[in-house]
This record gives structure tokens, sequence and C-alpha cells, in this order.
């Protein structure tokens, strides 16, 4: 569970015990903004959204995959509760965590608390990058940049969100989105059998559009 790797046997063993796994079908809701942050998950298999409503508008806020953890910033705060809310959005299990016996783990074993700051902070630095590339980067860099990190983290054949998911982590409006892929799609630099994506030259992708991340 990444910040939890300095745990002892003894001390993750107790707190896994605790836990609990849950199956999601698609856009079944996870946690809602606003609901005490009595938990924090991590993603086992499938996609969870992140996202806000207000007046009848929805905004994506991030999109988490196997691995990553969700609202494990929430557990911490002076008044924990959920800042935004998360829905499956594909078939998901993920593992649920007590937050009370993580802040249990965190005072009997202060490795595992050091691994929680270097967590956070990897999180904070990320963030960081992210508000870089949407000052710096145009659409379709962007969209490269995002097609080419789910390329190697997952391989070819991986499945997009929807146009309107995948703009808001872009940062831009579906109809863009919508435009830009049909770009890459008819120059041939990818494949597309519905949602599902072939990158066939990441190189060249990388190369024209990226060039300082190769």
């Amino acid at each position: 569970m990444g910040f939890l790797d300095p745990a002892s046997d003894g001390g993750l063993a107790r707190l896994m015990e605790a836990c609990e796994c849950r199956e999601l079908d698609r856009g079944e809701t996870l946690f809602l903004e606003g609901d005490p942050a009595e938990r924090f998950f991590v993603v086992e298999e499938g996609w969870v959204k992140v996202y806000k409503d207000r007046d009848e508008r929805r905004l994506v806020l991030h999109l988490e995959g196997p691995g990553s953890p969700l609202a494990e910033v929430a557990v911490f705060l002076e008044e924990p509760r959920y800042p935004a809310s998360a829905e499956a959005a594909t078939p998901a299990r993920v593992l649920a965590v007590p937050a009370s016996g993580l802040h249990v783990l965190m005072e009997a074993e202060p490795a595992v608390a050091r691994g929680v700051v270097r967590y956070l902070a990897r999180r904070q630095r990320a963030l960081i990058r992210l508000l870089g590339k949407l000052a710096f980067q145009d659409v379709l860099e962007r969209l490269v940049g995002y097609l080419v990190e789910r390329l190697e983290a997952e391989g070819q054949g991986f499945e997009l969100p929807t146009n309107a998911e995948l703009a808001a982590l872009l940062g831009t409006v579906p109809e863009i989105v919508s435009r830009k892929l049909w770009k890459l799609y008819r120059e041939g630099l990818i494949e597309l059998d519905g949602r599902k994506v072939v990158v066939t030259e990441p190189a060249y992708l990388l190369a024209k559009f990226l060039p300082r991340r190769r």
C-alpha cells in the first residue's frame, strides 16, 4: 500500500484484519462529499473517479486505478470529511482501510508515520506538476502525455474514460477532446475500438509532442 511499506509484519497484519474488500459495479458510489471520512481506500482492480457536483454539473477531479489510494488525505483532517465524492468508473474492487487503525499504527511505528509524510509530499509534487501541464502545455500535448502514461502503466488496449471525464482531467471541454482524439486516429498514431486504445507510435508521439519527456 505504498506508504505502509515500512510497517512491521505484525502491525500491518493487524491493520489488514480490520480492512474490508468491496466490489463495485460501474456507477456505484463509494463515498459522498461531506460524509465522515472514517476510511480511506485502495483500488485493487478497475477505475474509480473522484468528482464534485455543483448546480447540476459534474466536475471530474481525477481517476484512480489499481494500486492507488483514495481519500488518504481526508482521514488526517481536523474534522475528517470527504472533500469530494467517488464512484466506480468501471467495475472495480477496493480495499476499505479504517482510519483509526492507520492512526494507531502510525503512533506505534514511527517509520510508518515517516512513510505517510513522504507519500503526501509526493502527491503534492504531482499536483504541482499537473498545474504546470495546465499552464504550459496545450490540450493535444496533455492528451498525448495522458495516453503515454496509461500505456506505460497498463500496456496496449487500455480503456479511455468518457470524453467528458477525459476533458475534466485535461482541463478542457469534451468537444476538443473528441477533435484531438480524431486527429491522432486520422494520422494513424492511435487505433480505437470503442473506448479501447492502441498507441501505434508512442516513440513518435513523444518526439513530436513531448520532446522534453524523452
